[in-house]
Order: structure tokens, then sequence, then C-alpha cells
């Protein structure tokens, strides 16, 4: 690396800003080929932090949760041990982009906007590559959940916290970065998707687990040698990385800092939602190839797929998904298939929006194979909805169904 990484690290206000959010935590250093020094580890001073980058460290790692005694920490432990070790937890979400750094920025704005709507004012945090994290510090959530410490609810609550962000803002989100692209196609050409989603540009952080780590605040990237730099949510949109080099960072902004009890609305609308979500296992199907001149009549359509078509007050996005799948695999042309759904939308109790829908069919049409609905074993799908009606003509997925139909009739 061009500059000198111990005369950064050996700036005061560097090693006061990294030191007090080490407090309580576990801390790793990372080397330049990436690889990890021995856990567990503490920073207390200045000189700490010094001798690890003596020692070839590049970039500290601090763990998400607060312990009371991380040096006892050891993958030996059971997890009776390690939850009365746990003081507490942060939430971090980890926001990674597969293309480029600004389709990162554009998710968290919109997850920042979110929190706030919910009382919750996060902080910011440029990862030092392609991505982005959100900070929610410990002490904005509620010390206990239905009676329960609420250190004792980890991974569970930030994996719900998590998983809720990432569906209310899915819809929103994809939006966004089409806009930004100028297109469906211009966001997709560059990237092999199997479904038109915002996740499959961006990820958001959802598989958390014991002794999680993060990229410390104002540590460098070990690959890229840029700063992970705290920022205010208005610095996002004009962001360049050229920002966090190290020799360029001077202002040193907070990471992690809440009013005691903001997420308090947060966690309580997450764990609803998470409750009032079906326990099922979406089953993934694999192609299926049928042979046929020309389109499959609505009269042959299995109970399900009419069922949609008679308009739901539920499951509809899920249904757009399953009514396009199931027409392409019905030879039906692209503009009757998009005739078809927009009347099927103005059936439904709430209508989904239009350029959703638009969106959503440029994007199947745009595809070479015709991807299958879900197998009729997927509740979520069939079941949860009240579409399912299943008769002697049913098979493994709705697309069986009219090829058993038309057989027993045509003889």
């Amino acid at each position: 690396m061009r500059f000198s990484v111990v005369k950064y690290y050996s700036r005061p206000e560097i090693q006061n800003s990294m030191l007090d959010l080490a407090r309580d935590r576990e801390v790793v250093g990372c080397l330049s080929n990436g690889s990890y020094l021995k856990r567990p580890d503490i920073l207390l001073y200045p000189k700490d932090i010094i001798e690890r980058v003596k020692n070839g460290v590049i970039s500290f790692h601090y763990s998400v949760e607060r312990w009371f005694q991380p040096m006892q920490l050891s993958p030996n432990l059971k997890q009776e041990e390690i939850d009365s070790l746990r003081k507490g937890f942060d939430i971090i979400i980890d926001i990674d982009s597969k293309l480029k750094l600004e389709h990162a920025l554009i998710t968290a704005k919109i997850v920042y906007d979110f929190l706030k709507d919910l009382g919750t004012k996060a902080t910011l945090k440029f990862s030092g590559r392609r991505g982005v994290h959100v900070g929610i510090a410990y002490e904005a959530l509620p010390k206990k959940v239905d009676f329960e410490d609420i250190s004792k609810r980890y991974p569970e609550i930030p994996q719900t916290i998590s998983e809720f962000i990432r569906e209310k803002i899915k819809d929103y989100l994809l939006d966004e970065l089409v806009s930004y692209e100028g297109g469906v196609a211009s966001l997709t050409k560059n990237l092999q998707v199997s479904e038109l989603s915002p996740y499959e540009f961006v990820e958001i952080e959802k598989n958390w687990g014991n002794r999680h780590l993060f990229r410390a605040p104002f540590s460098i990237h070990e690959k890229t040698g840029l700063v992970s730099l705290p920022l205010k949510a208005e610095e996002l949109k004009k962001f360049k990385t050229k920002d966090a080099r190290p020799e360029r960072v001077r202002v040193l902004k907070k990471f992690l800092v809440n009013k005691e009890g903001e997420a308090t609305e947060l966690l309580i609308q997450a764990l609803d939602w998470k409750a009032k979500q079906p326990k099922i296992q979406i089953v993934k199907v694999k192609e299926v190839k049928y042979k046929f001149k020309r389109p499959i009549p609505e009269k042959f359509f299995p109970p399900c797929i009419k069922n949609i078509l008679s308009g739901l007050s539920d499951g509809r996005k899920r249904s757009l998904f399953t009514l396009i799948t199931f027409l392409r695999n019905m030879n039906w042309k692209d503009e009757d298939i998009e005739k078809k759904i927009m009347e099927w939308n103005k059936r439904n109790s709430q209508p989904l929006r239009e350029r959703f829908i638009k969106t959503q069919l440029k994007w199947h049409f745009r595809q070479k194979r015709k991807l299958l609905p879900a197998n009729c074993s997927s509740d979520l799908f069939y079941k949860s909805i009240g579409i399912c009606q299943r008769n002697k003509f049913c098979g493994k997925n709705p697309v069986n169904y009219p090829f058993k139909f038309m057989k027993k009739y045509s003889k």
C-alpha cells in the first residue's frame, strides 16, 4: 500500500475513536492476505493497536455482541455459557453490492429512511469496498422482550429485524435500482439472475451467528486500502471511494450512537411481522419441457390458476409470479399475457402497482428459458392463500394439469 499503515493508525483521533467502540467487544485483526489472527483478542490502549499493526495487521474487526469478559470466549463453550457472557448486541445491517457501490448506497438510504419512519435514527459507514453498514446500537433496543433479557435472544432478534427490513423495502428498492440504471435491461445486463429481485444485485445480511464480526469504523480494508468511514445520510448520494483514502480522512463521525430505547417500535413491528409468517419450506423446482404448438385455452387451466384469475386479497405478488410463469408455459404470447395480467390485477381487492407489474413482465419476457411456477407442495404459493383445490388431474406442478386434462378428454 502506498501510504503508511502505521502512520495512519498512530493518529490519536483514530485510536480514540477505535478504542471507544472496542469496549466490551472481541477484536480480531486481519492481515494483508485476508487471514485472521487468533481469537479472542481485545483492544484497551493505543499501544495495542500499534503493536498489532507492526505485526502485520491491516484491518480490525469487532464483534456485534458485547461481552462481560471477551477474553473468556472459546469455541469450546456451550451455548448457555456463551449466553451468560453476552452483555448485549448491536444491529449491523451489512449491505453488499454484487456489481457497484452505487447500488449499496441507494439501498442504505432506503433502509435508513425506513428505520427513521419507525423512530430509529441509524448510523452509517462505508464498508471499505462495495458495501455500507447500517448500525443500530444496543442501547436503542429494549432491555427485555416477553419478560426475557434481550441478550438471550441472539441471533434471533437481529435476524428477524434484517428479514423484516428486506421484505418491507423489497419492491421500492427494485424500483429505485431500475430507475437508477435506466431500465430492467440495463440493470440485468452484467449479471445472470434467476428472478427479478433487488437481492440479485445487493445483499442485506440475514445470517447471523455467535461471535459475528463487522469491520471496525476507521479500520483500513486489507484489499482496497480504503477506510471504513462513517457517513451521514445526506452524504450517501455524493460519496466517492476517494473520500475514504486514509490520507483524506479528517472529520471523524460517530458510529453506533442511539437514544435509549428508540428502536422499541422497530423491534415490536419486526417480531409481529415474523409471527405472522407461515412456517413453510419452499421447494425449488426443476425446469420441465413440454412440446405443443398452440396456446392452451383457459378452460384447461387448473383450479388454483382459475382462482387466482378471479382476483385475490392476499398473496398477489406471489401469484403474479405464478401467473406469468404458468402462462408462458402455456405458450401464450407476451402481449396476451400482459393483457390478462392487467385484467386480473383490476379484480384484486387491492391492485398491485402497474409499474411493479410491468417491471416483472419485462424481466420474464427477456428470459430465453421458461421458468416454472412453484411446485404444488409449496404452501406459500397455494394453500396459504386459499387457492388450492386439488382434483384427480393435479400433479406436482400446475403446468402438469392441462396436459393430463387434455389427454383424458382427447381420446
